[in-house]
């Protein structure tokens, strides 16, 4: 009998047309030729917009030859109208394995997958196809553009912009699309007075760009000119006034300003028809306001419309694995026999870690204004060296460490360290300083690999309450690690898996470890500094004084880090914050107390809390 039953992705197919094809079974070419006028009709009627006729005759072909190229870029572009991203996407998958006859459909093919996938923000997903557009014809401009956009969107700046500039030399003109682009790809790296003036250009050429707008409006506000980034914003807003996107960062830069009753005058809508980052904004606004139960019926309305309506989870799975993987391979017995990386020429990292909120970013704005510390903000060069091992050596990470035991493998740990010092100075933040603060977000995942290969380097550990930690996090919507965000239970167990994991390696490996309170620094920034030159061995490092450390005013940089948009004078009122939250959610806190209290214990916060 003849298999009816529809393709689950919704093609409108036979799944035995569809993604259960038999590819051994499909037509030959003689075959397929019949078919090609059909596949041409096809292609007319959705040319004059006749879509249901179109579609209906590329179902009809593609029953007979579910290869029949023309056909599969009809069902596509109708599918993909209809905002049918599993058909959409089953289709362009189909098509991109299709033989051509010429480069150049085949490079369409696999760009039009590779674009369906960035524009659902997969952008991990759309690599591999874009590298097939890139091999076939290496010479496209828009391949390269997309593979911009692609290496950008997964923190691989320096490639982005590479692919970026290759488009435009292939263009011989200037694109305000990519344009716009590169200079975002720019802001990411700090590059703020080149990414302004690509900006300007960019939108000079194409002044529709609200996207560019916006983002110019970012770099403008990190570069100190907030008022230049309002003028932006509103002139966006005027020709695309329902736009959220910059109504939030409007928003946003009212929070900056210092102004939450604009942000609460400007995000109107009713709570349940806020997305959770405006809902993040406008709980911020009520709580800068100091009216706390506002702002926690907005916070816990945002990660829970995360978890229902979007269906994030936390997947902390993967994550437990790896550190177990981690905890077994770096102790003290396997790493003690281990080489270290000799010291060399270049600046001594100063390695950050804390959990995220607890105060990193902080600490390394006042670091800078000692001006022997140039900032590495987030950037993670030392993630990227596990990442190095497999092809360097051909080895897993971090198991194959063992292999500097033998041989020529004694150079890894020298070779690692030059390439983390080299990707510094491709930043642009190695400027003559003789530290440099790198705040990672996965420092504390490579406590052991900073032992051999910086075994001179210090470790700051920012500590907080725990709770304003916690709160810090559900205030914003963010994802995390594992997606840890998403409630503030699974950011307690996230919190406790993450301290852990710190204490492990500090119980195993010898560390220069030196913790400072993120309290310490807001109320007594001189004091923190001048302790924490003594320990990495500059006591007598010129400070600013007093008042200018509380003031902590952005001051150029060569490469200015990314959290000075959110750069404040320093101030106590988030000390102990927590505990207007916790009258207004003790279930919540209930929940999470028998994970939390330990550590605060430990961290001596129990016996300081009045």
């Amino acid at each position: 009998m003849l298999d009816t039953v529809l393709c689950s992705c919704g093609s409108g197919l036979r799944r035995l047309r569809c993604c259960d094809y038999d590819p051994g079974a499909l037509p030959d070419s003689a075959s397929q030729d019949l078919l090609s006028a059909q596949g041409a009709e096809a292609t007319k009627l959705f040319n004059e917009k006749k879509h249901k006729d179109a579609e209906v005759l590329a179902l009809k072909i593609l029953d007979l030859a579910p290869n029949n190229r023309a056909a599969l870029r009809v069902l596509f572009e109708i599918r993909k109208a209809e905002q049918k991203p599993k058909a959409a996407e089953a289709l362009a998958r189909r098509l991109a394995a299709t033989p051509f006859e010429n480069a150049a459909q085949s490079t369409a093919a696999f760009l039009q997958l590779a674009q369906l996938l960035v524009g659902q923000g997969r952008h991990r997903d759309a690599e591999p196809s874009a590298r097939e557009a890139l091999k076939i014809s290496p010479r496209d401009a828009t391949a390269h553009h997309v593979m911009g956009v692609i290496l950008t969107e997964t923190g691989r700046v320096h490639g982005g912009e590479t692919h970026y500039r290759k488009a435009l030399a292939l263009l011989e003109r200037e694109d305000g699309m990519v344009l716009a682009n590169l200079a975002w790809n720019l802001k990411l790296q700090g590059r703020l007075d080149e990414a302004a003036k690509i900006y300007e250009r960019a939108l000079l050429i194409k002044p529709d760009n609200i996207r560019g707008a916006g983002g110019f409006a970012q770099v403008e506000a990190n570069r100190g000119r907030l008022p230049a980034a309002i003028a932006l914003l509103e002139e966006a807003l005027a020709g695309h006034p329902a736009d959220r996107t910059l109504r939030l960062l409007r928003a946003l830069m009212d929070l900056q300003a210092g102004n939450p009753d604009a942000v609460i005058a400007r995000l109107t809508d009713p709570p349940e028809n806020l997305l959770p980052a405006e809902l993040s904004a406008k709980g911020q606004a009520f709580a800068l306001k100091n009216q706390p139960a506002e702002a926690t019926a907005l916070f816990a309305l945002g990660k829970r419309m995360q978890r229902e309506r979007y269906g994030q989870r936390y997947e902390p799975e993967e994550t437990f694995k790896k550190a177990e993987k981690f905890k077994a391979f770096f102790t003290a017995d396997k790493i003690l026999p281990l080489p270290r990386a000799a010291r060399a020429d270049g600046p001594t990292p100063v390695f950050l870690i804390g959990f995220p909120h607890s105060g990193t970013a902080l600490l390394e704005q006042l670091l800078a204004r000692t001006q022997i510390f140039a900032p590495a903000d987030a950037f993670s060069p030392i993630a990227a060296l596990a990442a190095d091992l497999p092809e360097l050596a051909g080895l897993t990470y971090p198991d194959g460490l063992t292999e500097s035991l033998i041989g020529d493998g004694q150079s890894i740990p020298r070779e690692l360290r030059r390439r983390y010092l080299s990707r510094l100075r491709e930043r642009g933040i190695e400027t003559g300083q003789p530290f440099v603060t790198d705040r990672g977000p996965d420092n504390h995942w490579h406590i052991g690999l900073i032992k051999l290969l910086f075994p001179e380097a210090p470790i700051i550990h920012v500590l907080r309450h725990p709770f304003d930690v916690l709160l810090g996090n559900f205030a914003y919507d963010r994802k995390l690690e594992a997606n840890a965000g998403v409630s503030l239970a699974s950011l307690a167990r996230h919190y406790d898996f993450t301290m852990n994991l710190i204490k492990h390696f500090r119980g195993q490996l010898t560390l220069r470890y030196l913790p400072v309170r993120y309290e310490d620094m807001v109320e007594n920034p001189t004091a923190t500094l001048r302790d924490i030159l003594a320990f990495i061995g500059e006591p007598n490092a010129a400070l600013p004084d007093e008042f200018s450390l509380r003031a902590n005013e952005v001051f150029p940089t060569p490469r200015t880090p990314a959290h000075a948009i959110l750069q404040k004078p320093l101030h106590t009122r988030d000390r102990a914050k927590y505990r207007a939250y916790e009258a207004l959610m003790p279930n919540l806190f209930s929940e999470i107390r028998p994970l939390i209290e330990p550590w605060i214990e430990e961290l001596g916060y129990k016996a300081a809390t009045p």
